[in-house]
């Protein structure tokens, strides 16, 4: 649902306010000549030098501003409720906090497609070839054979490790079958919570970085995509581009689930983001 002032801005596609603000202006300007800081500024009773402050990282924003600014958006109960669960999601202090306020951010999407795996099934992420199964059962030629399956692997797998994925996944609710008897997926798309602490979950990571880096001489450079930046930047910036890069992510999932086309690879698709150089200090919150 969008709000009237902003038939084409989507306020559910954001989990970070400061891009959200930044984009919204943008949008405004672009259908509003005379739209400025100063406009907003007058519309919502709040300094125009906060909301710049806001966007630019040098200050958070408080929910009693936020409750302002959704006011002078039009925004509806729903997006608002919305907006202030992405506040208190970026404004969290505690990766418990974040995860919370993250899950309600899906929940109120409500047509998010994206699940959020429960800890008690988190043995899925044990070993990195459950999930490329999930999506194999996927592709049109897909054979329930244990042997085929392991064959189709990259790298391969054992006949008995395809056999105790499956059922796995069965056990956990991930796969099911249909009326023919035929495996699917019970959810067009998973995940794990925000921030994962889980030992399980930093393997799987570790694995699928393993992937990646075998898939160097694996593949030729046309079928795949490697690349990296290295780059300095401020800590604002830095927690930014981590924001930014869940975003995309959460992009790329839209994609696959909007793809009415059938399902012809499965592929891997890798996000790292790390310091290179010690700093004093590695906490990527914003200044108040």
């Amino acid at each position: 649902m969008k709000s009237k002032s902003m038939p084409c801005f989507n306020i559910y596609n954001y989990t970070d306010y400061r891009l959200l603000l930044k984009e919204y202006y943008t949008f405004q300007k672009n259908v509003i000549r005379s739209f400025s800081y100063r406009y907003f500024s007058v519309k919502t009773g709040v300094s125009a030098s906060l909301f710049k402050d806001i966007i630019d990282g040098r200050r958070r924003l408080s929910l009693s501003v936020m409750q302002k600014y959704a006011r002078a958006m039009n925004l509806s109960v729903k997006e608002t409720a919305y907006f202030c669960a992405v506040v208190r999601f970026v404004n969290s202090k505690t990766i418990e906090e974040k995860n919370l306020h993250f899950s309600e951010i899906f929940r109120l999407r409500g047509s998010s497609t994206i699940k959020i795996i429960d800890k008690s099934n988190y043995d899925f992420f044990k070993d990195w070839y459950h999930s490329a199964l999930r999506e194999m059962v996927t592709l049109p030629d897909f054979k329930e054979d244990y042997d085929w399956i392991a064959r189709k692997c990259i790298p391969r797998i054992t006949s008995a490790q395809a056999k105790k994925s499956i059922e796995i996944m069965l056990k956990l609710g991930i796969l099911r079958r249909d009326d023919k008897g035929n495996l699917e997926p019970s959810d067009a798309v998973i995940s794990s919570e925000y921030e994962m602490k889980s030992l399980i979950l930093r393997n799987f990571q570790s694995e699928v970085i393993g992937l990646a880096r075998d898939a160097l001489d694996r593949f030729e450079p046309a079928e795949r995509e490697i690349s990296s930046l290295t780059l300095g930047v401020s800590m604002q910036c830095y927690s930014r581009i981590k924001e930014r890069i869940r975003s995309f992510k959460e992009e790329l999932l839209n994609m696959a689930v909007e793809d009415t086309t059938r399902s012809e690879i499965v592929c891997q698709c890798n996000f790292q983001l790390f310091p290179l150089v010690e700093t004093d200090s590695l906490q990527t919150g914003y200044t108040q």
